[in-house]
């Protein structure tokens, strides 16, 4: 985006207008007339939800953290996706991941740290402090 010198707003509308021109005619292709058969509030819904919440606010907030945060800092929380769909599941829906399901969500927690620059720990050996120089 900054190559291209876009603003969030405008990589936003590009790709979503790009999606429309591709996705649209192979749909209404394949399922054109079940989408007519579907009431009109239905349609309203989804694509109020997925054209504007999914769509415009989540390529304008990782535009946002792509500014922020630079291109790989950005794109590592991408990443973080499936983890946090685990985890929203569990109080959304009572669903708890199981053992491999705990695992992932640890190793992709962390690949997302430590692709976005977090700080490693540092194993120093601490120094003992000496009780002979401390009144002094």
């Amino acid at each position: 985006m900054r190559q291209a010198k876009l603003e969030p707003l405008h990589a936003a509308a590009l790709v979503s207008t790009g999606s429309l021109v591709i996705y649209l005619p192979i749909y209404l292709a394949f399922y054109g007339t079940r989408l007519a058969r579907l009431p009109l509030a239905e349609i309203t819904v989804q694509a109020i939800f997925q054209g504007v919440l999914v769509t415009i606010v989540s390529l304008l907030l990782y535009g946002r953290a792509v500014a922020i945060l630079g291109a790989s800092g950005g794109a590592a929380f991408g990443a973080l996706v499936p983890a946090l769909s685990a985890l929203f599941a569990i109080p959304l829906l009572g669903e708890w991941p199981n053992e491999a399901d705990w695992v992932g969500i640890v190793l992709i927690s962390a690949g997302a740290y430590l692709a976005s620059g977090g700080p490693l720990p540092s194993w120093k050996p601490s120094r003992a402090v000496s009780t002979d120089t401390l009144g002094e």
